[in-house]
């Protein structure tokens, strides 16, 4: 393990990786990296509001623990129903405060408690905004278009910026996936004392490290230690990505025999929407 980073090299290197200093970006954030940055994640935050000075930011607060599944539902939707059922007795109703999955460590919760920090009201794929535009970034998520954050930033000429984050985490890839009319799911989860249905849920994010060599001319990156920061402009990665999902449908997918979501896209692929 190499040093512990600074804040002020966290903030060169963040500002150092941007393509449009001034524009708006999504922060995706390594929860290892909380670990090499001295002073954790909190500087990490902090080196964040610094760079982004003036500009509107949004970072991922995901909370899969809302979701529920029904005895039946659609069929083709990368799931088993029985067996998903086994956790309903575990799953908690969306509130604006409830904290992002452990998956992503503790940057959300520090970001929702910004002064002026809002949040999108999806239960499932929510985003903590911070910034001058924030309420019209919150504004374009809905319960039927839970990308809408994401065609925010493309139109408004953002980045996304990776820190130590590999393309795994980059969830903006998924908006490119419902533009290239990639087949989605249908999910359910608590929400306003009641169960509310989800159309256009994404599918799996384990095979996006395919997208890296696909994206090195556009990507911006300093190296700290043994990991990086990069950035990405939206509006390129979405061109790149869009192309090479057109040209290969079954691109981006994980190579595990076992994931329902994937083996339902290349399913939908190869023989189109069941009857």
């Amino acid at each position: 393990m190499g040093s512990e980073i600074g804040f002020r090299t966290l903030v060169l290197a963040l500002e150092a990786v941007r393509w449009n200093p001034r524009g708006p970006a999504l922060v995706l954030l390594a929860p290892e990296v909380e670990g090499r940055v001295r002073g954790g994640v909190a500087t990490v935050a902090g080196a964040v509001q610094a760079a982004m000075a003036g500009a509107t930011w949004l970072t991922p607060a995901f909370t899969f623990r809302t979701m529920v599944y029904p005895r039946v539902g659609p069929a083709d939707n990368g799931v088993v129903y029985l067996a998903a059922q086994a956790g309903n007795a575990r799953a908690v109703f969306f509130r604006p405060d409830l904290p992002a999955d452990p998956e992503w460590g503790a940057f959300p919760e520090i970001v929702r408690r910004l002064p002026g920090a809002q949040r999108t009201e999806h239960p499932v794929l929510s985003f903590v905004v911070v910034g001058p535009q924030a309420e019209a970034a919150v504004a374009t998520q809905s319960l039927l278009d839970p990308w809408g954050p994401m065609r925010w930033l493309e139109a408004e000429g953002g980045d996304v910026v990776l820190i130590g984050a590999d393309p795994t985490r980059n969830v903006a890839i998924h908006y490119v996936e419902a533009m290239a009319g990639r087949k989605t799911f249908t999910r359910w989860a608590l929400m306003d004392r009641r169960v509310v249905e989800l159309p256009g849920f994404p599918g799996c994010r384990r095979g996006f490290g395919a997208a890296a060599p696909i994206l090195e001319p556009a990507t911006r990156r300093v190296h700290l230690d043994d990991w990086a920061i990069q950035g990405l402009p939206m509006e390129r990665m979405v061109q790149i990505l869009l192309a090479f999902l057109q040209r290969d449908p079954m691109a981006l997918l994980c190579d595990d025999p076992l994931c329902l979501l994937c083996h339902a896209v290349r399913q939908h692929v190869l023989y189109g929407a069941r009857p």
